[in-house]
């Protein structure tokens, strides 16, 4: 063996020798934006578009004749536009479109979180007519700490005792801000004497439980699938809105609406307004997929959480909406639960950030 190969080779021993210290790793790269990390600049965009998309969808209910329109051709509309989206993107950075079908079975991976979506909003319309409204917003909150959940089965993503009381303080301010808004409605179900009400009522929480757990693992897995391979994000989000097309395509030709349509075409009952709001979301499906992405599934569930304090908050101006006690203890909670989330925050002494 030569000097050199020799030198090599004691080299090596000893760097891999036991007890050695290794060399520091690099930091990865943080995305930026204009100075500001991608992440939270993407973060901020989908709380403010969650947040002006409900009120949007309040301010246009309330116009005579802008309710007309079949939602569920809102919806495939809104996926229909979001994949146009990604295929203009793809084209102007990649000069094609061929690499989102390229390898069939990885595109086909993006149907289990279409079929989990599609899933989740049948058994939310199942359960919604079994439970009452009070009932129906403190347990859908629950997707949050699914979220969590998830993520630690399907990413391996252990996360400190901090976060998780977090992620449980978000659900309980959530519920309670919409809660509050529920007002003297709640009164009216006070009939549960009937041991069929009850067994009703039981069947509908566990309904809405599932439903919760099936948008948090589609959630997660996307983000699993969206990491897992150098996939760009906008391949991801053009093959999720063309098998969320399929998905939700399907089940309006079984559907009560089916006859409306045929009668009266795709499109009756749409208006200017309509349209903004189908814009308006197909641009809030992307911005869930950049959050993912550049953060995680958690991360886009408490921007939602937050985004429903900030649109109440708006309401009080914009609809006359009046700030209860029980809706600032849980803006506060929610307001607090970021903070101690991001480990900027702790609870009770027992969590160091």
């Amino acid at each position: 063996m030569s000097d050199a190969k020799e030198e090599h080779a004691v080299r090596l021993l000893v760097d891999e020798a036991p007890g050695k210290p290794t060399a520091p790793q690099p930091a990865p790269e943080v995305a930026m934006f204009h100075g500001v990390p991608l992440k939270h600049f993407v973060l901020v965009l989908l709380t403010l578009q969650n947040a002006g998309a409900v009120l949007l969808m309040r301010y246009t209910r309330s116009i005579p004749g802008e309710a007309e329109f079949v939602t569920q051709t809102a919806v495939i509309m809104q996926e229909v536009l979001k994949g146009l989206m990604c295929v203009a993107i793809l084209l102007k950075t990649e000069g094609t479109v061929g690499s989102a079908w390229a390898v069939p079975t990885e595109a086909l991976k993006t149907a289990i979180p279409a079929i989990l979506y599609l899933g989740q909003n049948n058994l939310q319309y199942i359960a919604v007519g079994l439970l009452d409204a009070a009932t129906y917003t403190v347990t859908y909150q629950t997707k949050t700490i699914w979220s969590g959940i998830f993520s630690y089965y399907l990413l391996q993503r252990a996360m400190k005792l901090q976060k998780w009381c977090g992620l449980g303080l978000l659900s309980l301010g959530v519920a309670l801000v919409q809660f509050s808004s529920l007002g003297d409605k709640t009164a009216q179900v006070n009939d549960d004497k009937d041991e069929g009400r009850a067994a009703q009522r039981f069947t509908g929480f566990m309904i809405l439980l599932l439903a919760a757990a099936l948008s948090s693992m589609a959630g997660v897995y996307f983000e699993k699938i969206l990491k897992g391979v150098k996939v760009s994000l906008w391949t991801r989000n053009l093959q999720l809105a063309v098998f969320s097309c399929i998905a939700a395509v399907a089940p309006l030709f079984f559907s009560a609406d089916s006859g409306t349509i045929q009668l009266r075409g795709f499109f009756y009952g749409y208006t200017s307004m309509t349209w903004v709001c189908i814009c308006m979301n197909a641009g809030g499906g992307l911005l869930v997929g950049a959050v993912i992405n550049y953060a995680d599934a958690v991360t886009k569930d408490f921007a939602i959480g937050s985004s429903i304090v900030l649109s109440s908050l708006a309401s009080t101006q914009l609809f006359g909406f009046e700030i209860t006690p029980l809706f600032f203890m849980g803006g506060t909670l929610v307001i607090y639960a970021v903070f101690l989330y991001a480990e900027r925050a702790t609870c009770g002494g027992y969590f160091k950030p």
